[in-house]
């Protein structure tokens, strides 16, 4: 005999591990469960081990619930129980009561799992009729599936009604009078308890074990079926609400998302546990480690489902509803969403217009771009794109150099590396409270009307133009060519290249600028994520995108000298001003003190600073309220400088008359050139102006 201790979620026995030893729980819990159908608990007093012979394999696992303490003995033969419950008088009492109540609970798991097993057999055979209905309505010939046409259900538990379990019952019932009068009397009375409950178990368990058996055997076998009615059931559905705008009620969603995806059943099993799991939670935000542990299986399963689901949709013309919800929302479960929630989602899903630019795009229309090779994948948290990805695993020995340049055009691969990257870490990142993070649509996460909170593409669109309206250059960049033709050996013009801006499948409060260019060219889109429902003012996040852009982008094209004051460029002179701004005369020592309590709060970081600086620059400046000093102000006006209209309106105020003048002068200087060139082209060739010098002249008009 030995006392041993363990700690909250440590495993003292795994499912098949061979029985040679039985403990006594002194102290603590244990969970009992076999992963997937049955999970009961053991208190103080249980004995573990004895519902099976000694070389056994153990039916299930056996986790602590708590920190636990346990006394080991050898088992051998059943000889070794007794002597474990008359070695232990003192607690022998205990020990007879907490054997009755785990027979009394594996009885009541085994009559859980019976009542699944006959539910399945209802289920399926209800379902098969309908999708012959269904089949004759959409005018198709239904396949056969004989298994389920000769699909007998178990029969009915007897197990569970029989004397032993009246018996188990009994003794639970009247467990503090036995506890009290009888146990005590004799130590021979609680050694035949703990004997009598062992028997029990042992049928329990057997019994338990071939209705799981039947469970997973018939969900295998009946999986292509499955699968072919919720495909049928979606198209029948799909015909009935067109036309309709009322939402209909939406009913057992999961089923059907994991039917469409076809994820292994282990997986399946898995997610819907932990979603039912979930659900019955009041405090879906908790901290602590239980539910730190169920939302981190949650959010694995999610994104394999994700997965799966994604790729079978790009081999099907026809997606579910509440697939579609949950492509766009992570919705898995009218019960878990609310019903409210539920409606406003479908309606959504249905209606759901995308961008006719192209940019502003679900996660799921994301992902089809770059399924479509229209798209590359975003960097991993690594700082590494798709190529680069590969590069290292072939440097690691995790690829080979062929497999690599197989993979190289491989969209599939380039999907799963966007979900397994990118998806899982921006999903969470826009979702702002990473404690509690879980990736599925939960009615506890909507702290705003859904209707006010959505980023749809339209409403995203309008908000950047917002921006754009004031700083017109936010998205140009300078670009160099070179003219032959016309001897122009090099010529610096500006394009626009509009963000991609990914919605992620959350209620979330963060927008992410998550990278300015694609691999090394300059003239790639940025990669920005935003939450497709935004807790926060929506303006305000996308001001906050574009501060960052500006920054980032000005840093990428100085490369390492994006500091240096001696070649001019945003990021340069401003990290000079912030740096030196105790020195600056022009400053006030109010001001200084305004500038230094701002570098505090934003723990001397540069580029924090100026996005703040920006935001009031796009929301306060450009409309007439002066909130930056004299040196930001001339900054910000030279590098971002305000399109015709705000010029119009604020260049007669006195903070940017003089700043104004100074851009005039650099304007007209600028266009004069470009003046001069076009001439020179005209007069060569008039009728192959360059696009990029029209274009230019264009861009010096706006």
């Amino acid at each position: 005999m030995e006392k041993i201790k363990l700690s909250k979620g440590q495993i003292l026995h795994k499912q098949g591990d061979s029985i040679n030893t039985i403990e006594i729980l002194l102290a603590g819990a244990l969970t009992v469960s076999d992963g997937d159908d049955v999970e009961i608990n053991l208190g103080s007093g249980s004995i573990i081990g004895t519902s099976c012979l000694p070389g056994e394999a153990y039916c299930f696992d056996y986790t602590a619930h708590n920190d636990s303490t346990l006394l080991v003995f050898d088992y051998t033969s059943e000889d070794d129980i007794v002597e474990a419950v008359t070695t232990t008088p003192a607690i022998a009492p205990v020990i007879a009561a907490a054997s009755m109540e785990s027979a009394s609970k594996l009885l009541d798991a085994f009559a859980a799992a019976a009542d699944a097993a006959a539910k399945l057999c209802q289920d399926l055979k209800y379902n098969y009729n309908e999708y012959r209905f269904m089949c004759v309505d959409l005018q198709q010939e239904p396949q056969n599936f004989d298994f389920i046409t000769t699909l007998a259900a178990p029969e009915p538990a007897t197990m569970t009604s029989g004397w032993e379990a009246d018996l188990c019952r009994a003794f639970c019932d009247q467990k503090t009078l036995l506890e009290r009068d009888f146990y005590p009397l004799d130590t021979s009375f609680c050694v035949a308890t703990v004997m009598r409950a062992a028997a029990i178990e042992r049928k329990i368990c057997q019994e338990i074990k071939a209705m799981t058996d039947f469970i997973s055997i018939t969900k295998t076998a009946t999986k292509p079926f499955v699968e072919t009615f919720y495909a049928v059931k979606s198209r029948v559905d799909t015909n009935n609400r067109n036309g309709s705008e009322d939402a209909p009620l939406i009913q057992n969603a999961l089923e059907m998302i994991l039917a469409f995806s076809g994820v292994d059943s282990d997986v399946a099993d898995t997610f819907r546990k932990d979603i039912q799991t979930f659900t019955a939670m009041e405090d879906r935000w908790a901290k602590s480690d239980e539910m730190r542990r169920l939302r981190m299986s949650i959010a694995d399963g999610f994104y394999k489902i994700y997965e799966a689901a994604f790729f079978k949709s790009m081999e099907t013309p026809h997606i579910p509803a509440e697939v579609r919800m949950f492509f766009l929302f992570g919705f898995v479960d009218e019960t878990l969403a609310g019903k409210a929630n539920t409606e406003f989602l479908y309606r959504t899903a249905v209606g759901w217009e995308d961008d006719p630019e192209g940019q502003i795009l679900s996660l799921y229309g994301w992902l089809e771009k770059i399924y479509h090779g229209q798209a590359v994948p975003s960097k991993n948290e690594f700082d590494n794109d798709w190529t680069e990805s590969l590069r290292e695993e072939v440097r690691t020995g995790a690829l080979s150099q062929q497999d690599a340049d197989e993979l190289q055009n491989d969209t599939r691969a380039m999907v799963s590396f966007e979900i397994h990257n990118m998806v899982t870490s921006a999903n969470k990142a826009t979702y702002g409270r990473l404690a509690s993070f879980v990736p599925v649509f939960n009615a506890q996460d909507v702290v705003r009307p859904l209707e006010k909170s959505l980023s749809s593409p339209a409403v995203v669109r309008e908000s950047f133009n917002k921006v754009i309206d004031i700083d017109f250059g936010c998205f140009y960049r300078p670009t160099l060519a070179s003219f032959p033709d016309f001897k122009i050996p090099h010529f610096v013009y500006n394009v626009e290249v509009k963000p991609y801006v990914i919605l992620m499948p959350n209620f979330g409060s963060r927008a992410l600028m998550w990278q300015e260019i694609e691999g090394m060219r300059r003239v790639t889109p940025a990669h920005m994520m935003l939450s497709i429902f935004h807790s926060e003012e929506l303006d305000e996040a996308i001001v906050h995108l574009c501060a960052l852009f500006r920054w980032e982008m000005c840093r990428r094209i100085q490369g390492v000298r994006y500091a240096d004051v001696s070649e001019p460029s945003l990021t340069s002179e401003y990290t000079n001003y912030l740096q030196f701004y105790r020195k600056n005369g022009y400053l006030s020592s109010d001001i200084k003190d305004r500038i230094k309590l701002s570098l505090q709060k934003a723990r001397n970081d540069y580029k924090t600073v100026f996005v703040a600086d920006y935001e009031k620059y796009i929301q306060s400046e450009a409309y007439g309220m002066p909130k930056l000093n004299k040196i930001a102000r001339e900054i910000l006006f030279k590098y971002c400088t305000f399109s015709q209209k705000f010029r119009a309106d604020r260049g007669t105020s006195p903070q940017y008359q003089p700043l104004m003048g100074r851009w005039t002068v650099a304007h007209n200087a600028r266009t004069h050139n470009l003046d001069l060139t076009l001439r020179k082209v005209q007069r060569m060739n008039p009728d192959a102006v360059p696009a990029e010098l029209l274009s230019e002249i264009k861009f010096t008009n706006l």
